[in-house]
């Protein structure tokens, strides 16, 4: 079988891509013969190639390694005329997928004292005292509420209902003193069944920011009239690009790379916070309202964080 390959592919193929192709036949053929338990037969079937796929992503090969792998596997089948097996639904969403993990994250995390920089950095790009407001309680609820941004302001005005409202809020008193603020929530990824799921943000006085108070303090300018929470003075919901036009004016004056965060690295930094604290995988899971340990990716060391 492999002298008829390499047959074959020397009449139409440059040096090198011979070379490739007949090194990923041998390694295919050794794996058919090793997990199939007989002898190399055409077609192969999808579900093979489907099982080689994840012997080499187990083997640590680059997801364009694998590619190749498969090119080699195509080639051989259009030569002896067959249908490329390789073209089949399933194997081009594994693709996707094992491209998808293949790419890494290149977002930072917006950590606490990169927070707090942000937020004073809005006296100096905002001349509106309401928007320097609106958007410094975005920012602390963002990072301490593990938002995602989707759910804090609008892509589009048909998405007004989807986004956090204002009576969705409630503040928690002690002795006349507001301790903490409950945010609930049922419209947001994976609550299929809208279940309400509650956010619960403590006081934290000593800081050079309390989430609390700053939230406390935008709805002072707001007032309390229903509808979404964070709102322009007019009362419309921000939009989504507002908002990363105001963080990337924050990151700018901080001189940060705007390529590196974003406004998911809010939900970035509360996660690696929330690992620093000591707090479980099960815990920064429920937090984030994450489905899957998906989170993990997020969770970068040291060295990888400013500030």
């Amino acid at each position: 079988m492999v002298d008829t390959l390499k047959e074959l592919l020397h009449s139409s193929l440059s040096e090198r891509s011979r070379k490739q192709y007949s090194r990923a036949w041998v390694v295919f053929s050794e794996f058919y013969t090793r997990y199939q338990s007989a002898d190399l037969t055409f077609p192969v079937s999808t579900a093979c190639i489907a099982l080689f796929i994840s012997f080499l992503c187990a083997k640590g090969l680059a997801p364009a390694t694998i590619s190749s792998y498969l090119s080699a596997i195509a080639y051989v089948h259009k030569i002896k005329g067959y249908l490329d097996p390789t073209k089949s639904f399933l194997i081009e969403k594994l693709l996707v997928a094992l491209g998808r993990r293949g790419q890494a994250d290149v977002r930072m995390p917006i950590s606490r004292p990169l927070l707090y920089e942000l937020v004073s950095a809005l006296q100096h790009t905002s001349p509106s005292a309401y928007r320097r407001s609106l958007f410094g309680a975005m920012f602390m609820t963002a990072f301490y509420g593990f938002f995602r941004i989707s759910e804090l302001s609008c892509a589009s005005k048909k998405q007004v209902d989807t986004v956090l409202q204002f009576d969705h809020v409630t503040f928690l008193k002690q002795s006349s003193r507001v301790t903490a603020v409950k945010i609930v929530i049922t419209k947001f990824k994976h609550n299929t069944n809208n279940r309400p799921f509650v956010i619960t943000i403590e006081s934290e006085p000593s800081e050079t920011f309390c989430p609390v108070q700053t939230l406390l303090d935008y709805i002072k300018l707001r007032g309390h009239q229903n509808g979404p929470l964070f709102a322009c003075a007019d009362g419309e919901a921000i939009s989504t690009n507002d908002f990363n036009l105001e963080l990337r004016r924050a990151l700018t004056f901080c001189g940060l790379d705007c390529s590196r965060y974003k406004s998911h690295s809010f939900r970035i930094g509360a996660a690696c916070h929330a690992s620093e604290k000591g707090f479980s995988d099960s815990q920064i899971r429920a937090l984030g309202r994450w489905r899957s340990d998906a989170f993990r990716t997020y969770i970068r060391p040291p060295s990888l964080k400013a500030n």
